[in-house]
């Protein structure tokens, strides 16, 4: 509200002088100050003191003589012939030097509606201990005040008011500029005097465009058009780069009719130079009519702040009103449901009369995010099967569509895969098994902690028909360039046999407010399972494969025959990582967000071990092959979990023996490393030099091959040999496609020790098996103890 200011006494306006960063004494270094227009009077009647456009003046606010402070300046500007509504008032004061004890305060006084005279506005530059920073004032006048007077005021803005500051070394710099305001669509500050927006046939859609200025402190720029339900209304602003900061952020509101309702808004970051900002709307029943547009400079939370105004910089407007083209949602019903937004009105296949694999059992959707909230739900049932399949899924981006350029915020689009879990008596009971039963709904978390909160959002969320099982989802991985074009948008996710039709979800959109309108395809195919995975199931379930772990005197491969050979196939699943970096890069298959229920295929086998004399100890044999695929690629490695039987600790008296999962290292997953590494018996003060790759690498055309080096010195332990049994689990590791390939695992068992090369062409030995005492039986005889030997589980 603009305040009344009268010229006071000039015995009012001598204070007493203080100390500041400008009231040294003179000397020969300190110009003479020239203490010029100290009154109203002085302002309208001497001619140096006229502020003429386009012509800078500097002055000191400081007194020509003791005490400095206290001074003020006047001045006057004579408005031209013309002044109108249009016409701008810029004032500007700034200090040259880059530091100064005044905080300089800028007043425009002139004649209010009621005749009086009073502050028309005022601006300081509180700069504290910082430099100075310029006091720049953009006053939209009015009719009738052309040729008339105006004043301007200079002063200092103390902290402590009886304690002006001044300064006599360094000038300020006042500039005035009288313009018209750029901006052809004011006056359009408020909804009721916004600017239509006259939107024209364009080819396939209406379009309009205007241009504005946010001219004036704080200025507020309103456009209208007019929508109809079920378009697509693209909403465009944007600030071209001119190569430097606007005075303003660039932001925008955009209302519903009557401006009862927002729809959406926006800011550009700070420091940018210009900016844009868009959005794209579908309209809803009861959302038809005019709507607003709101364009003006950020001003901060509770419009606390000032946004200066711009003479400088343009910004531009377009709107773009669009037939909705995904086919499902062009249906807009009375209660909202756009197409298949909801799950409730998913687009629905099945394959009902199809077998895995079969004719029949693959299925393409066709569909686009073309709105912000734009969600695209499908459903594929499936019928009773007897035996465990596979359902792969991939999503394509393609090229159709895209009428619009894509919103300029970063891209989020994921894609889900779910089921409808209702195990319990109620809806309660449902979300509680959904989130915590593994057997109702798998899950896994093992190496993406972080996917915990959108399962149990899922199984928990009120908004949806029943609780959801996820079973895979995938997330763009924007920054990561193996990923580019959704890459990782592909997936298989293993399907028990079931007795009844099962029914499994795909929801697309983007977690964010991006949206392109291009076209994407969505492939899905039901398969069967490998014949070699089938045989592993009894009962349903499936069981580990028996073996004998045979005996050989090859080393370090085991012998490329049946007798030392088994195979399978690894189907689904991620594949492990070695650590959370490489998740957390992407490494693998999956993006560093991705997530599947189940991890992967799992193939188990058990080997019975050899009974052999005293000292038990046996050299292991091991080697893996995986098939490449018909491009030469390899699609994954193998890592093998290990599950030893300890002999010599029994469970609980029944004769079982205790299962031994983990070494002295952590847990016993041997996968390839090409990088040297200790092994289990590396003396703790060898140097790096000695170390040597516990796995050697193999590249053949038509496979990968990873054999245990014999620097590993694999081995099986006398306590493992007596517990009888050795399980390995056979994963894939470091999934890079999810075609099928087969993987053979060879192993065998011989003389122990064996021995290695070293630097120099030597060989040595791993750990030899010692005397270790006798011991007295039972039978008043003794048993031989041995010492040292094989210690695997110090490895990995």
């Amino acid at each position: 509200m603009p305040t009344s200011v009268r010229l006071l006494p000039l015995a009012l306006l001598v204070l007493a002088a203080c100390s500041s960063g400008g009231g040294e004494t003179p000397d020969a270094g300190t110009p003479v100050v020239e203490d010029l227009c100290n009154s109203r009077e002085e302002a309208l009647t001497r001619p140096e003191c006229e502020l003429k456009p386009g012509e800078p003046l500097e002055r000191f606010l400081a007194l020509d003589s003791e005490p400095r402070a206290g001074d003020q300046d006047w001045y006057r500007v004579v408005l031209p012939p013309g002044t109108n509504a249009r016409t701008l008032l810029n004032v500007n004061g700034t200090y040259l030097a880059s530091s100064t004890a005044v905080n300089l305060s800028v007043t425009i006084l002139g004649p209010q509606l009621d005749g009086t005279e009073g502050a028309l506005a005022k601006k300081e530059d509180k700069h504290a201990q910082g430099a100075p920073r310029p006091v720049d004032i953009v006053l939209p006048l009015r009719d009738g005040l052309e040729s008339q007077t105006l004043l301007v005021l200079v002063q200092d803005a103390p902290d402590v008011p009886s304690r002006p500051n001044y300064d006599a070394r360094s000038k300020y710099r006042l500039t005035v500029r009288i313009d018209q305001n750029p901006d052809a669509q004011e006056p359009n500050d408020t909804p009721e005097t916004a600017t239509p927006l006259v939107l024209t046939q364009s080819g396939e859609m209406l379009m309009g465009a205007s241009t504005g200025y946010l001219a004036t402190d704080n200025d507020v720029d309103h456009y209208a058009f007019d929508l109809e339900v079920g378009k697509v209304a693209y909403v465009r602003v944007v600030a071209p780069n001119l190569d430097f900061v606007p005075n303003w952020r660039l932001s925008y509101e955009l209302w519903r009719p009557r401006f009862m309702e927002k729809e959406d808004e926006g800011v550009v970051l700070p420091q940018v130079r210009g900016g844009e900002l868009a959005t794209a709307r579908k309209i809803k029943v009861g959302h038809a009519g005019r709507w607003t547009l709101v364009v003006k400079g950020y001003r901060g939370t509770n419009d606390r702040d000032t946004a200066q105004g711009d003479l400088s910089q343009p910004y531009e407007v377009e709107v773009r009103v669009l037939e909705e083209e995904d086919a499902p949602d062009r249906v807009v019903t009375v209660d909202d449901r756009m197409g298949n937004d909801r799950v409730q009105e998913a687009t629905a296949r099945n394959f009902d009369s199809a077998t895995p694999g079969g004719a029949g059992a693959t299925a393409s959707f066709t569909g686009r995010l073309g709105y912000v909230s734009d969600r695209d739900w499908y459903s594929i049932r499936l019928p009773a099967f007897s035996a465990p399949t596979l359902l792969r899924y991939r999503l394509v981006p393609l090229e159709t569509g895209g009428r619009f350029p894509a919103l300029p915020v970063t891209a989020s689009r994921v894609l889900h895969v779910f089921t409808l879990s209702s195990v319990g008596a109620n809806l309660s009971e449902w979300r509680e098994n959904c989130a915590t039963n593994a057997a109702v709904c798998p899950r896994d978390f093992s190496e993406n902690p972080d996917a915990r909160a959108l399962v149990d959002g899922f199984c928990r969320r009120t908004d949806l028909p029943a609780p959801m099982c996820v079973h895979s989802s995938r997330e763009e991985a924007v920054g990561n360039s193996r990923f580019t074009g959704l890459r990782n948008f592909r997936g298989v996710v293993p399907v028990p046999a079931h007795a009844g039709a099962v029914t499994y979800l795909f929801l697309v959109q983007d977690n964010g407010s991006w949206v392109d309108d291009k076209d994407y395809r969505l492939e899905v195919s039901w398969d069967a399972e490998d014949a070699d995975e089938l045989s592993r199931y009894v009962d349903g379930a499936e069981a580990p494969v028996a073996r004998t772990l045979a005996s050989t005197t090859a080393f370090p491969s085991p012998p490329d025959t049946a007798e030392f050979s088994v195979t399978g196939q690894l189907s689904h699943g991620h594949g492990r990582l070695r650590s959370g970096t490489d998740r957390v890069n992407g490494l693998g298959v999956r993006g560093p967000l991705d997530y599947d229920a189940v991890p992967s295929d799992m193939d188990s086998y058990v080997f019975d071990l050899p009974s052999v004399p005293p000292p038990e100890d046996r050299t292991w044999l091991l080697q893996w092959e995986v098939a490449k695929l018909a491009d030469g690629g390899t699609p994954h490695g193998l890592a093998l979990d290990l599950t030893f039987c300890d002999g010599d600790a029994t469970d609980a008296g029944v004769g079982t023996c205790t299962p031994v999962r983990t070494g002295n290292r952590g847990p016993l997953t041997l996968g390839y490393r090409s990088d040297a590494l200790r092994a289990w018996h590396t003396p703790s003060n060898a140097g790096t030099s000695s170390l040597q790759p516990l796995y050697q690498l193999e590249d053949r055309p038509n496979s990968t091959v990873v054999t245990l080096a014999p620097y590993a010195c694999g081995c099986l332990e006398r306590r493992f040999i007596r517990g009888g049994t050795l399980r390995v689990d056979v994963t894939a590791s470091e999934r890079l496609d999810y075609e099928r390939v087969n993987y053979t695992l060879r192993t065998g068992h011989g003389d122990y020790p064996q021995s290695y090369p070293v630097d120099g062409g030597s060989t040595v030995s791993c750990p030899v098996v010692t005397d270790g005492g006798t011991t007295p039986d039972a039978d008043g005889g003794v048993i031989q103890n041995y010492a040292e030997g094989c210690n695997f589980t110090y490895q990995p």
